[in-house]
């Protein structure tokens, strides 16, 4: 009886180890069916704003050199003796103003025998032609005294201009510069008397990279500063520019003209330029939009409900906001809160990122 007994018990434990099997198996089936059946991915929530367009606005800087509006090195015409130095540094003069005076007696001389030459000049060929209608006087005796009056004049005025040579003028209204030259020295047209400047406006030079001369116009506007005068700062205008590009340094010679009317500023001074121009029109966005891969900088974009992905390169950063060159254009709306996670095609619920916006996001 033991045997059959034992039988019966092993077709029960059988029967058990089955039928927990059984239940296992129905169990894991069903799971499995149930990750298969599609569904639907909750929407995440993100905060958003409108991609808007800006002109890209760069800040050229440049060092530059002050010229005075005018500017010269004033030498004699003729060597002589100095009598009278009729300046001081530093002192304004105006134009035709004596400075300086050489020695001239010869020279007044010689106008005075000139002048008279032309008078007696004169009184014969008055007196010939009194004469040269009864015919005492021949025609060509009252032609020779013409032709000498005629030299006469043009000894007379050949002096005078001999004359003046003597004396050095202002050529224009400024201010002179420093001299050595001493009454009683001996100069000649080698001999430098002194500088003069018309310092009531400033002319700045200065050079811009060759990329950037496209975009500068005559007319626009220059901000600078002296370096002896940190505190200041002047404001002028684009007067000129440089014909060519230089072939060596690539750059282009601009010239500004400023304001000086204090005469504060001398030429020679160094300036730092700064002059703003305006490039081609970006897609501005939020900083915070912008994130970072291995393979560049990239936005998230909404479109019909899903995010995608989209690269961008940065052109410009401005006060919390950034110029970018990719695939954007006016008015898509671009993820600027929510982006942790995000991955392509999913499902967002857009809102906009300030409140009371009329903007509406199609979500």
């Amino acid at each position: 009886m033991r045997l059959p007994f034992q039988i019966f018990w092993l077709l029960v434990i059988a029967a058990l180890v089955g039928g927990v099997w059984w239940w296992f198996a129905q169990r894991e089936g069903t799971a499995a069916r149930d990750q298969m059946k599609p569904h639907r991915a909750k929407a995440t929530l993100v905060l958003v704003e409108p991609v808007v367009l800006a002109t890209d606005k760069r800040i050229i800087r440049a060092i530059g050199t002050g010229h005075s509006l005018q500017s010269a090195d004033l030498y004699p015409s003729v060597s002589g003796e100095v009598v009278q130095v009729a300046f001081e540094a530093e002192q304004r003069v105006k134009s035709n103003q004596v400075l300086l005076q050489l020695n001239d007696e010869d020279e007044r001389l010689a106008v005075k025998l000139a002048q008279v030459a032309v008078k007696e000049a004169t009184r014969q060929v008055k007196r010939l032609k009194k004469l040269a209608p009864s015919g005492t006087v021949a025609e060509a005796r009252l032609e020779t005294a013409s032709s000498e009056l005629e030299s006469a004049i043009l000894r007379l005025s050949q002096a005078k201009g001999t004359l003046k040579d003597r004396t050095i003028f202002a050529p224009f209204d400024g201010v002179i510069g420093l001299s050595d030259i001493d009454r009683g020295d001996r100069i000649t047209p080698n001999t430098l008397i002194a500088t003069l400047d018309d310092r009531s406006s400033l002319f700045v030079d200065f050079n811009v990279s060759e990329d950037a001369s496209a975009r500068i116009r005559r007319g626009d506007l220059v901000t600078m500063t002296a370096w002896t005068m940190p505190g200041q700062t002047f404001t002028g205008i684009v007067s000129a520019m440089g014909s060519r590009i230089d072939p060596v340094t690539r750059s282009l010679r601009i010239r500004a003209e400023i304001a000086n009317p204090e005469e504060a500023v001398r030429p020679g001074t160094s300036f730092a330029v700064n002059i703003k121009i305006s490039g081609a029109r970006y897609p501005k966005i939020s900083e915070v939009a912008v994130l970072w891969s291995r393979d560049g900088a990239y936005i998230w974009r909404v479109q019909n409900g899903k995010v995608n992905k989209v690269y961008v390169k940065v052109v410009r950063r401005e006060g919390g906001k950034v110029l970018v060159d990719g695939d954007l254009k006016k008015g898509d709306f671009i993820v600027v809160e929510g982006v942790q996670g995000l991955r392509p095609g999913n499902n967002v619920k857009a809102a906009p990122r300030e409140h009371g916006t009329n903007n509406k996001v199609k979500s």
